[in-house]
């Protein structure tokens, strides 16, 4: 992923979200290009928090499309019911 994309995708995206990185292991060397970002939860103590997660080829099986185009963000069930509940933001 370029930082243009990059850049696109966390445009409209809450400047306090917490960010992780999802652990990868790559046997091909030692860093591993971004493919998604992932916006979700985290959970801390009994609570489910907002997130952002940068997931690269190695870290998860990232979602594509039907012509196998990786799916480059992605939000979850879990995060959205936050959010509509106005307990996250965007």
């Amino acid at each position: 992923m370029k930082a243009k994309r990059l850049k696109e995708l966390l445009t409209d995206i809450d400047d306090d979200l917490d960010i992780f990185i999802r652990n990868s292991h790559n046997l091909l060397g030692n860093i591993s290009d971004l493919e998604q970002v992932e916006v979700s939860t985290y959970g801390f103590f009994g609570e489910s928090l907002p997130c952002l997660i940068f997931n690269t080829e190695h870290s998860k099986e990232v979602e594509v499309t039907e012509n196998d185009d990786v799916i480059d963000y992605i939000e979850t069930c879990e995060f959205n019911r936050l959010v509509a509940a106005g307990m996250a933001k965007l």
